[in-house]
C-alpha cells in the first residue's frame, strides 16, 4: 500500500470501530472535566453570590484551561455521535459513563489530588462488572 492507502486504511479503522472511537470519546471528556475543575480551583469558582457572579464568569471565561475543556468536550461529543451511529445506546451509555466515571476518579486522585475512598473503589469495582456484561451481552 501506498502511503496514502495506510492513511485512509488507518483512518476508516478507526472511525469504524466502537472501542476505539468510544475510547477516545471518553479520554477527552475526562480531560475536560478535569481541565475544567482545576479552572474553578484555580480562578475561586462562580459565587452564587449574584454581586460577582458577573467578575467570576469573566475570571472563567478567559481561562486557556476552561477553552482546551471545551474544546475537548465538543470534540467527545462529535466522536460520541460516530459512536451512535452504529451502535445501541443501551449499550454504548452504560460503557461510556462508567468508564468515564473511572478514569475521571482516577485522574482527580492524581491530578486534583483528591481523596478516593474504600468505599468509592468498591463502588466502581462493581461498576466495571457492569460494563463486562452489558459488553458481552
Amino acid at each position: 500500500m501506498v502511503n496514502g492507502q495506510w492513511y485512509h486504511f488507518a483512518m476508516n479503522l478507526i472511525l469504524q470501530n466502537f472501542y476505539t472511537l468510544l475510547l477516545i470519546s471518553v479520554i477527552f471528556n475526562v480531560t475536560a472535566n478535569i481541565l475544567l475543575k482545576t479552572v474553578v480551583t484555580k480562578t475561586g469558582g462562580i459565587s452564587a453570590d449574584t454581586t460577582q457572579l458577573l467578575s467570576n464568569l469573566l475570571k472563567v471565561a478567559f481561562n486557556p484551561y476552561l477553552i482546551i475543556g471545551l474544546t475537548l468536550y465538543g470534540f467527545s461529543f462529535l466522536i460520541w455521535l460516530r459512536v451512535l451511529t452504529f451502535n445501541d445506546l443501551s449499550r454504548s451509555y452504560p460503557i461510556f459513563a462508567t468508564i468515564v466515571f473511572l478514569l475521571t476518579t482516577i485522574g482527580s486522585a492524581i491530578f486534583l489530588n483528591e481523596n478516593v475512598s474504600l468505599l468509592r473503589v468498591l463502588g466502581i469495582c462493581i461498576m466495571l462488572f457492569g460494563i463486562f456484561l452489558v459488553a458481552r451481552y
